[in-house]
C-alpha cells in the first residue's frame, strides 16, 4: 500500500525563500545544511520575526531551560531546573508550537538541569548539570520514561558555570557554553558520544562580547553557531570559516528577543532553519520565531 507524507506548504515556501537568501536557488533543507561557510549571510538572523506561536510549559516545568527537537519535528523536549525533570510534548503539525501538547516527563538526577541533547536515533540523551553531564540510554527511542539510571561525567576542572551543550553529528566533538569564564569549549571525544573519553581541545574566548550566555546551537553543517545571551537579550550569530572549528568563529550579527522575554534560557531551531525557538523563563513559555520571506 502506498504511503504518503503530509507537508506544510508555508514551510516549503519559507525553505525556498531561505535557499534564495543564500543565493543557492531552490534547495532542500538537507542541501541548505551543507552550505559553504562563505555563503552563510551575515543577515541570517535579520529575516526572523515572532510568529505569534508559543508553548505554555508552566504546568510541567519551573525555571525552564534548554529545548531539543525530535528530528522530524513531531516532539519537543524541555528541561526544568526547579522541577528536576525533562518534559516531552507532542507536536501535531511538525515544528509548529501552537499544535503542541504535553505527552510525558521524567525526573532526572542532578541539581542544575540546564542543557539538553538527544541523539538523532532517539536512543541517547544528555542533560547538562552546570559542571557535569548526565548520559542516559533510552530503551525505547524518544521515550524519555525509558531512560537508564544515568552516568555522570564531571567537567568542573574547566567548566565553571556552563549552561547548554551541542554535539557534532558524528558525536566526536562536544561543545559547552560557560557564562562565568566567558567561553565556548570544544571537547574532542576519543569514543564518539562518550563524554568520559573527552579532552578539552579548544576554548573560544567570548568574554568581551557575552554577558550571560545560556544556549548554543550549531547549524548549517557547523558553519554557523548561535548563542543565547540572557544578559544582552540577544541571540548572537557566529560564522565559522571551517565547520565546527571554533578557532575560525567570527561574531557577525545579533537578534533582539527583549520584546518577548528578558530571561531567554534556551535555544533551538527547526531542521530547515526556518524557525527559532527561545525559552522564556519568567513567561514560562517557549516562543517561536519564523523566517519572514522578503
Amino acid at each position: 500500500m502506498a504511503s504518503y507524507t503530509t507537508v506544510s506548504l508555508p514551510r516549503i515556501i519559507h525553505a525556498i525563500a531561505f535557499a534564495l537568501l543564500l543565493g543557492m536557488g531552490p534547495a532542500t533543507p538537507a542541501q541548505a545544511s551543507k552550505a559553504p561557510a562563505d555563503s552563510i549571510p551575515v543577515s541570517f538572523l535579520d529575516n526572523f520575526g515572532y510568529s505569534g506561536k508559543f508553548l505554555d510549559i508552566s504546568a510541567e516545568t519551573l525555571n525552564a531551560r534548554a529545548t531539543h527537537w525530535k528530528t522530524d519535528g513531531s516532539m519537543v523536549f524541555v528541561t526544568g531546573r526547579y522541577t528536576d525533570n525533562v518534559a516531552a510534548y507532542r507536536v501535531d503539525i511538525p515544528w509548529d508550537l501552537s499544535t503542541a501538547s504535553f505527552k510525558q516527563d521524567v525526573k532526572v538526577p542532578g541539581e542544575f538541569q540546564h542543557g539538553l541533547y538527544l541523539r538523532d536515533d532517539g536512543l541517547k540523551m544528555w542533560v547538562f548539570d552546570r559542571t557535569s553531564i548526565w548520559a542516559f540510554d533510552l530503551a525505547s527511542p524518544w521515550d524519555i520514561t525509558s531512560i537508564s539510571e544515568g552516568e555522570n561525567t564531571d567537567l568542573s576542572f574547566f567548566v565553571e558555570r556552563g549552561h547548554d551543550i551541542d554535539f557534532t553529528p558524528e558525536g566526536n566533538i562536544l561543545f559547552i557554553d560557560d557564562r562565568n569564564t566567558g567561553a565556548v569549549f570544544a571537547m574532542e571525544l576519543a569514543t564518539p558520544w562518550d563524554v568520559s573519553s573527552g579532552t578539552l581541545a579548544y576554548t573560544l574566548d567570548i568574554s568581551d562580547v557575552q554577558k550571560e550566555v545560556r544556549g548554543i546551537e550549531f547549524i548549517m553543517g557547523g558553519s554557523l553557531m548561535l548563542l543565547m545571551d540572557t544578559g544582552r537579550n540577544e541571540i548572537l550569530q557566529y560564522n565559522l570559516q571551517v565547520p565546527y572549528d571554533l578557532s575560525t568563529a567570527t561574531l557577525v550579527n545579533a537578534f533582539d528577543v527583549s520584546e518577548l522575554t528578558l530571561q531567554g534560557r534556551g535555544l533551538s531551531l527547526s531542521a530547515d532553519f526556518t524557525s527559532i525557538y527561545v525559552t522564556g523563563r519568567d513567561e514560562e513559555k517557549v516562543f517561536q520565531y519564523d523566517l519572514v520571506p522578503e
